[in-house]
C-alpha cells in the first residue's frame, strides 16, 4: 500500500457497508485495511464477495491498525458515537452514515467529543456530492427560476423498509429506524446547504398502532432560509416509490426526481436537464464515486465539502422534532 493510498477500515457490512466495499473495489487511491460486522453471518457474506477486503479480528482491530486514515461507520445509529469515540481514541478521521445518532442528546455530545479530540469528520449525506443536486444548486445561482419562493418534498414508499433493506429490521422500528430520519434527513440536509438554517414550524407524525413500529406518514412545514418547506411523506399502498424535492420560483420550478433526475418546469412543461456523470452509467454510480473523490480530500487533510457532525446535529434536531408531532 503506497503512502498515498487511503486506508479504510469498514465497519458494518449490511446492505450500505457492503455498497461502500463494492464502490472501493476498483479504486486506485482506496484500499480496505479491515472489515467487521458484529454478525457472524455479515462477516462470512462479505468475506465471500468481497476479496478485496479483509474481514478483522474485530471492529477496534481494524481502526487501530497502522495503515487505516478513514474509519467508516455503516452501523445502526446507536452505535455510531461507540465507533466515533474509537475513531477518535486511535487518531483517525471518521466518516460515519446518518442520522448523526440515536438521539439529539447523544448527537450532541458526539459533536462535542469529536470537537474537543479534533478529529476530521464527516457524514454521509449523498446531496453533498451528488452531480444532480450540484447542478441543481448551479442553476439556482444562475437564476434559472428567478427569486426562489417555496420547497417542497414528496416521499412515498410502497412498502418500509424498502425491499432491498428487508434484512435490516431496526429501520422498521421507531426507536432508530423510519423513512423520516433515513430518507428525509437527505432533504433537510440539502435545504440547509442550499438555503440556510432549516426551522421547524409545524408538523404531524401518524404512527403504527404498535408502538415499537415507526411512522407511517408525516407531514410537516419548515422555514429553510426564510423559504416555507412542505414535506409530505407516507409508506404502504400501491404505486411506485416516489422521492421528490422541488424549488418553485418566479419564473419556473426545478425538481430532483428519484434522487438523480434533475428537472425544469419552464414553458409548460417539465423537461430533464442534462447532468454531468462521466464516465460513469448512471447517476447513483456517479454520486458515490464523486462522494469518494471528496472523502479521498478528507483524508488527506484537504479542503472539502462534506457536512460534518455538527451539520448532521442540526438535521436532527429537525428530523426529531418532526417525530415528535402527533
Amino acid at each position: 500500500m503506497s503512502n498515498d493510498t487511503i486506508g479504510l477500515a469498514v465497519i458494518g457490512l449490511g446492505v450500505i457497508g457492503t455498497r461502500m466495499l463494492a464502490n472501493t473495489a476498483h479504486r486506485t487511491d482506496y484500499s480496505i485495511v479491515g472489515a467487521w460486522d458484529p454478525d457472524e453471518g455479515a462477516r462470512e457474506r462479505a468475506r465471500a464477495s468481497f476479496a478485496h477486503a479483509p474481514i478483522a479480528r474485530s471492529a477496534e482491530a481494524a481502526i487501530a491498525d497502522p495503515r487505516t486514515r478513514v474509519v467508516y461507520v455503516g452501523t445502526p445509529p446507536g452505535w455510531h458515537r461507540h465507533y466515533a469515540q474509537l475513531a477518535s481514541r486511535h487518531g483517525k478521521a471518521l466518516f460515519c452514515e446518518k442520522p448523526l445518532a440515536a438521539d439529539v442528546a447523544e448527537g450532541e455530545a458526539m459533536v462535542a467529543e469529536l470537537a474537543r479530540a479534533g478529529t476530521p469528520n464527516a457524514l454521509n449525506y449523498v446531496f453533498a456530492t451528488a452531480p444532480g443536486a450540484r447542478a441543481l444548486e448551479r442553476l439556482l445561482a444562475g437564476g434559472a427560476i428567478g427569486r426562489p419562493l417555496a420547497i417542497e418534498t414528496q416521499l412515498f414508499f410502497s412498502r418500509w423498509p424498502r425491499d432491498w433493506q428487508a434484512s435490516a429490521r431496526w429501520l422498521s422500528l421507531r426507536a432508530e429506524g423510519g423513512f423520516v430520519r433515513e430518507v428525509l434527513s437527505h432533504f433537510v440536509y440539502l435545504m440547509i446547504d442550499l438555503f440556510g438554517d432549516c426551522l421547524h414550524r409545524e408538523s404531524f407524525v401518524e404512527y403504527a398502532d404498535d408502538p415499537s413500529l415507526c411512522e407511517r406518514s408525516a407531514a410537516a412545514l419548515l422555514s429553510c432560509g426564510g423559504l416555507p418547506s412542505r414535506v409530505l411523506a407516507s409508506s404502504g399502498g400501491g404505486g411506485p416509490d416516489e422521492v421528490r424535492f422541488t424549488v418553485r420560483g418566479e419564473r419556473g420550478a426545478l425538481r430532483l426526481e428519484n434522487w438523480h433526475q434533475l428537472l425544469r418546469f419552464s414553458d409548460g412543461a417539465w423537461v430533464e436537464e442534462p447532468v454531468p456523470i462521466a464516465p460513469h452509467p448512471d447517476g447513483r454510480t456517479a454520486s458515490f464515486q464523486a462522494q469518494l473523490d471528496v472523502l479521498a480530500r478528507l483524508a488527506r487533510g484537504q479542503a472539502h465539502r462534506l457536512p460534518d457532525a455538527a451539520t448532521g446535529l442540526a438535521v436532527q434536531r429537525v428530523i426529531e422534532t418532526i417525530l415528535r408531532s402527533h
